[in-house]
């Protein structure tokens, strides 16, 4: 009776531990990265079990290879000097720890040296006298091994159920903790796109407001730009335009600068300049962000629409007054002579209202042009059409090019924000799941890139085991192999000949595969290719929003699954879609 209170005891008082060092590693995180709560929480196990040696491995996907993520800070300063620390390497290399890995379990050895399949330790590394290793496992996965070693006393059942219990506590924080950190660092680069956009508006909006001189336009326009910069509290801007000069309250002028030239009808003007009043080269992502620079791009370009827009306009008024002076003029003349002729009088009648029409159609015409330079839906992209269509053919082959770079230009900024506002309404759309043909969906898609598979004499080829149907959004669907296959026809190159859609089952998730023989992803681009706002680039340099490979990663996450991609042989690119076999019903659906 006794040895079983006391048993409870133990137990209660152990769930009390386990519950105050689960809540402390969840504060810990928030502040700190996740070495140092990896080390933090292999401490908190080595005093629990009066270790001196602790460490925490990750386990790759493949099951075959891990990594030493971390020691224990004791570990590091009394016992092992061996180096290795995010090395991978494979499990069949490594010693008799990872025999939990196959048993899926703790394991304990309790007398290390007489283990007779152990394999050593290398230079520098801490004798081990008994170890206890705890893998972490989800969905029938390691994903992560803890392990203690040197205990003076032999390692119990109750010391297993520490470390399972806290190697598994820290798996999930660092779960969550890699989660909020791409979602910080999601929002940062959305906040950042926000406030470019906002800049460009808020200059937009500078055209619209009658009676704004173009002094008074160019001096807010630089009063606007600190703020779209990832620094604004360091940055400040100067236009010089005209032999005037227009700067930023404190302004500072440093060697860390940008520039752009201000040009109306291919002339220079004036040009427009950034400054950061600190050296941040080493730090974040660096001084400026090339967003930064289309910004900077965007806003001369903008400026010089304006004053081409303002000086038309004031052009314009001067014509209208000149006009209704000489109105005046003739309608006095006319009222002279009305006595003195009466036949003249019906002919100066006749003149008077063919002026007035006249100066009606002025005044309409005025509006018109006031009216379409406005209006901030065509403020960017309609003024690069206009001065294309209407100048188009007294520019030279060089001033085409630029005309063209203007309005392509135009047409990005206009396509980014149509996209992200397409990503935000959608979000909150409820998924349909409801069983889908995928041999009607094909066949739109087929069709869909008919121009261009035929044009670039591109081959289509879809598996012969694909399922006819599966339970998935068919919306969703369409959008993610629309974008697979827009993106293999944008970025595979000229000696891309084959786009092969395949298929095969894997446990509980369908897995599609979208391959081309194109020219592949370059290093960069197959790291990030999948992020917000990533841009990939290929030999022909075209570019999209960065949202087309993200949208397909979230909708398969909404799926139950996932998006990868792999090199293709003996060329090419493979995507890879996975999508669970039973998925949610009822979910939101991203653009």
């Amino acid at each position: 009776m006794n040895d079983q209170k006391h048993n409870d005891i133990d137990k209660k008082e152990l769930s009390e531990g386990f519950l105050k060092i689960r809540l402390s590693l969840i504060e810990y995180a928030n502040t700190h990265t996740l070495d140092e709560l990896l080390s933090q929480a292999l401490d908190e196990v080595g005093i629990l079990l009066d270790s001196p040696i602790g460490f925490y491995h990750f386990v790759d996907s493949d099951q075959k290879s891990l990594s030493l993520q971390q020691w224990s800070t004791r570990t590091l300063k009394e016992f092992c000097r061996a180096e290795g620390k995010g090395t991978h390497y494979s499990i069949d290399q490594a010693g008799v720890w990872v025999d939990c890995l196959p048993q899926k379990k703790a394991v304990i050895h309790n007398d290390y040296s007489s283990l007779p399949h152990k394999k050593g330790m290398p230079e520098g590394h801490a004798k081990v006298v008994r170890e206890l290793v705890a893998p972490v496992i989800r969905k029938d996965k390691a994903v992560a091994i803890l392990g203690v070693g040197n205990k003076p006393t032999d390692y119990t059942q109750r010391d297993v159920e520490i470390v399972s219990y806290l190697a598994d506590v820290t798996w999930e924080i660092i779960q969550q903790k890699r989660a909020d950190d791409a979602l910080r660092k999601t929002t940062l680069e959305l906040q950042e796109r926000i406030k470019e956009l906002s800049c460009l508006y808020s200059i937009s909006k500078l055209a619209e407001e009658d009676g704004l001189t173009i002094d008074a336009i160019i001096q807010r326009t630089v009063d606007l730009i600190p703020q779209a910069w990832q620094y604004p509290e360091i940055t400040c801007a100067r236009i010089e335009l005209n032999n005037h000069s227009y700067r930023t309250k404190h302004f500072t002028e440093t060697v860390w600068s940008q520039s752009r030239e201000i040009r109306v009808n291919k002339e220079k003007i004036g040009i427009l300049e950034v400054f950061i009043c600190e050296n941040k080269s080493e730090k974040d992502e660096g001084l400026f962000l090339p967003e930064e620079r289309s910004l900077l791009n965007a806003i001369a370009e903008r400026l010089g629409h304006i004053i081409e827009s303002k000086q038309a306009n004031e052009a314009l008024q001067k014509a209208h007054d000149e006009l209704q002076l000489r109105v005046k003029e003739r309608t006095r003349e006319l009222a002279a002579q009305n006595q003195h002729l009466l036949n003249e009088i019906s002919e100066r009648k006749k003149a008077e209202e063919e002026l007035q029409r006249s100066s009606e159609k002025i005044k309409l015409f005025a509006y018109s042009v006031a009216h379409d330079l406005k209006n901030p839906t065509i403020a960017i992209l309609g003024l690069a059409r206009i001065l294309n269509n209407k100048y188009g053919n007294e520019l030279t082959g060089r001033g085409k090019i630029i005309c063209e770079q203007i309005q392509r230009s135009s047409e990005d900024i206009a396509s980014l924000v149509d996209k992200i506002n397409i990503f935000i309404s959608a979000k909150e759309t409820l998924l349909n799941m409801k069983e889908i043909s995928l041999e009607k969906i094909f066949p739109i898609l087929q069709e869909e890139f008919f121009i261009q598979l035929n044009t670039r004499s591109v081959q289509w080829v879809i598996s012969d085991n694909i399922p006819g149907t599966i339970v998935a959004d068919r919306l969703s669907i369409i959008r993610i192999f629309r974008n697979i296959i827009e993106n293999s026809l944008k970025h595979g190159g000229y000696g891309l000949t084959r786009i092969e859609i395949g298929y095969r089952l894997a446990d509980d998730l369908h897995i599609f595969t979208v391959t081309d023989d194109g020219q592949g992803l370059k290093g960069k681009d197959s790291e990030n290719i999948f992020n917000w706002f990533n841009r990939e680039t290929s030999s022909t340099e075209n570019q999209g929003s960065g949202l087309g490979l993200a949208i397909v990663k979230e909708i398969a996450a909404l799926h139950g699954g996932a998006v990868w991609q792999e090199p293709a042989k003996p060329q090419g690119v493979t995507f890879f879609v996975s999508l669970s076999i039973r998925p949610n019903l009822r979910q939101p659906v991203v653009g």
